[in-house]
């Protein structure tokens, strides 16, 4: 009925292709690429919602249409409060409803992508900004108290930016920004988080840290990739990059502000060098009191213990 409805009032338009099961709905999704799903509540292997969380789960961005019966109107009602875009009745199905619904149930779903993105990302460089970056770290630590393993955050704030904005104008910066971000995500893995927090500040969660080793090795990369010269317009820039590392492992010993806190605090001691670098926080004051500094020669030095007059409050 439906398949006939769709062709009805778009006959050129669409692709139809049906699963009577949720897990034959998945394997689709896993397969092919689709602008809508019309979801029916009664599949034999769904229960309630699940069919539209797993959709949702499998194809974030897919818009989806709820089908249910006439009666049974709270129930889709409920299914748009959890993320679908439309819902039809089964039983009142002809081709210009179910048309408008899956128009609507697109533009809708363009509209919630725009407004996410605008909430959860930097506009500028696409990368997630504090608000998105904090909540990802808070969901890293509750899956750190179920399980081993560590986490690292950190803390990037761009040396002789300012003086970029100041000769070449907020264009030139911008730029330079854009490509710091893309230089900053190529050293991470798929699912590490980059974060821009504000100005020339960037932040980096690394979760699953086998050895501190492994932010060291990722720090240095950063630093690598971020001085090499940024040509645009004729021009050739070469900034640096301060780095701060703060790592907790299991069982947990400091929540999400203080995590940051230590990073920022150890960025802030890496900045007081005279090249680019990277401080760990070791917990014994508010700087790190032994640390590693990268060079772009690739060797890599003790430093010995600082004053922790070098940090800031954050």
């Amino acid at each position: 009925m439906i398949d006939r409805a769709i062709h009805q009032v778009m006959p050129e338009a669409c692709d139809v292709q049906r699963a009577e099961t949720l897990a034959g709905t998945l394997r689709l999704l896993s397969q092919h690429h689709f602008d809508v799903a019309l979801l029916d509540r009664s599949l034999p292997d769904v229960v309630g919602n699940s069919g539209l969380q797993s959709i949702q789960n499998m194809a974030p961005d897919l818009p989806v249409v709820f089908l249910t019966a006439y009666k049974s109107e709270n129930a889709a009602l409920e299914a748009i409060e959890q993320g679908a875009q439309d819902y039809l009745f089964k039983d009142k199905i002809d081709g210009p409803a179910i048309k408008r619904a899956i128009q609507f149930a697109i533009i809708r779903k363009h509209f919630e992508s725009t407004l996410q993105m605008q909430a959860n990302f930097d506009p500028l460089t696409g990368l997630a900004n504090r608000m998105s970056f904090e909540g990802r770290l808070e969901m890293a630590l509750e899956r750190m108290k179920r399980r081993e393993g560590s986490i690292g955050v950190l803390f990037l704030d761009l040396n002789r930016f300012k003086p970029v904005n100041d000769t070449y104008g907020h264009a030139m910066g911008d730029r330079l920004l854009v490509e710091i971000g893309s230089r900053i995500k190529s050293c991470l893995r798929p699912y590490d988080a980059a974060a821009r927090f504000g100005g020339d500040e960037f932040a980096v969660l690394i979760e699953d840290i086998a050895a501190p080793e492994q932010c060291a090795g990722i720090a240095r990369k950063m630093i690598n990739a971020i001085e090499q010269p940024f040509a645009s317009s004729g021009i050739d820039l070469k900034v640096g990059v301060s780095i701060g590392v703060a790592i907790c492992g299991a069982p947990l010993t400091c929540g999400r502000e203080e995590l940051i806190r230590r990073a920022d605090a150890a960025m802030y001691a890496a900045k007081a060098m005279p090249e680019s670098a990277c401080r760990f926080w070791d917990g014994s004051s508010p700087v790190a009191s032994q640390a590693l500094k990268f060079e772009t020669r690739d060797k890599i030095g003790l430093i010995s213990p600082m004053s922790s007059g070098l940090a800031r409050h954050p």
